[in-house]
């Protein structure tokens, strides 16, 4: 099933543990440069948070780098993205708690080609629609969603394939929380290797001399 594949996938590589540790860094550089009371307006948040994210996520799946890299840059149309494996993840703001009434029909041109990739259980998607882009053949492009609040400090990620919702249904074929519970361990920790005693059970134990209490006390008393 495509779900499992792309989350374990996804999982296994790290890449979804890196796009938790760039949201939430993002996040809070944002939210720690702009405040309301100098003029920032939730467009320039918006802006700036997708910005920020997008510097983040190069940064945690390691973009460019000769060794650890999870996930290489793939644009789309211009729009941010990243690819790992047969699967490309593109960017979305949303509404904070309204990720399930994304309309993806009145998105850009680019979602709305993504929302329209063909899908085995609804194959229609596939005509083309005139002056629309077509996504990458052989490609599944998925969608990570974020959002975030202020005041109190609460941020949301998801990870899901985006449904053509024209008919105002539901914006998923699928989504998933990406959050503590779902995530697990992190692949990207290695574990610690145990640190070596500075000598071998074979070999005889060093000799140490204790001194008595007695002897103790005389000493002392002398």
């Amino acid at each position: 099933m495509e779900e499992r594949d792309a989350w374990d996938g996804l999982l296994g590589a790290g890449f979804l543990h890196a796009a938790r540790e760039a949201h939430r860094e993002a996040t809070l550089v944002v939210f720690g440069a702009l405040n309301r009371a100098g003029g920032f307006t939730e467009r320039s948040y918006g802006v700036s948070s997708f910005d920020v994210l997008a510097t983040q996520l190069d940064r945690t799946l390691r973009v460019g780098a000769g060794s650890g890299r999870i996930a290489a840059r793939d644009d789309l149309n211009g729009s941010p993205g990243w690819r790992c494996g047969r699967f490309r993840v593109l960017l979305k703001r949303h509404p904070f708690g309204a990720v399930r009434t994304i309309r993806w029909d009145r998105d850009s041109a680019t979602k709305q080609a993504v929302a329209r990739q063909e899908f085995a259980d609804d194959p229609q998607l596939a005509l083309p629609i005139p002056g629309l882009p077509r996504d990458t053949p052989g490609m599944v492009t998925l969608v990570l969603a974020h959002s975030a609040t202020e005041d109190p400090l609460e941020m949301e990620l998801f990870l899901g394939r985006p449904r053509w919702n024209e008919d105002g249904g539901t914006p998923w074929h699928w989504v998933r929380a990406l959050d503590d519970a779902s995530l697990g361990a992190d692949p990207r920790r290695k574990l610690v290797e145990p640190t070596l005693p500075l000598w071998s059970d074979d070999e005889a134990d060093v000799p140490m001399r204790l001194r008595a209490r007695e002897e103790t006390s005389y000493e002392t008393a002398r």
